[in-house]
């Protein structure tokens, strides 16, 4: 009877690992869809931009406030291209060197590439050690939100941020900023 526990426990890790790495996969192809989409954006205001210019110079019209906009909107697109480029290296459990652009992995102190120091390593929104921090890991349970690990969404794409009940894409968990929502809501 053991035998056929043990087997139980063992398809359900296996099943559980496996549900982890199709949900940061899936987040990784949303992520990455969603870059492609803004970079096409960014494309179409940039050819938009130019024929305003080449009427402007052509015809003399005033295209000035027309093309501050889609500056505008070209400026929001980087941003939010850049965020999204966070993410996946976060889901992939990598960083980007701020000098090649070449991925590599977050353990590194240089870039094994162009050899630039890589930044500090910043504090996990839970005030746990980075590399402590169990929302990378599967452990009985989630330093941030008392979750159990395995249930703690901070890095995967649920409706519900489980630390603080935001909507996933809004909260901050993922992002390691400064203020964290989750402690927002604690000090409540």
């Amino acid at each position: 009877m053991a035998f056929f526990d043990d087997l139980k426990k063992n398809a359900k890790t296996a099943a559980d690992a496996t549900k982890k790495k199709t949900n940061e996969l899936t987040a990784i192809a949303k992520a990455t869809m969603a870059v492609k989409s803004e970079e096409n954006k960014m494309t179409e205001l940039y050819k938009e931009i130019g024929r305003l210019f080449y009427e402007a110079e052509r015809d003399g019209t005033d295209n000035a406030e027309v093309i501050a906009e889609y500056i505008m909107q070209i400026d929001k697109s980087k941003a939010k291209v850049a965020s999204l480029k966070k993410k996946i290296a976060s889901l992939k459990k990598v960083i980007v060197c701020e000098s090649c652009g070449n991925e590599i992995s977050n353990t590194c102190n240089f870039c094994p590439i162009c050899g630039t120091k890589t930044p500090a390593k910043e504090e996990c929104c839970c005030e746990e050690k980075a590399e402590e921090c169990c929302c990378e890991e599967s452990t009985e349970e989630c330093c941030c939100c008392e979750e159990k690990a395995e249930e703690c969404c901070c890095e995967e794409n649920s409706e519900e941020c489980c630390c603080c009940e935001e909507k996933a894409e809004e909260c901050c968990c993922e992002e390691n900023t400064e203020e964290c929502c989750c402690e927002e809501d604690k000090a409540e």
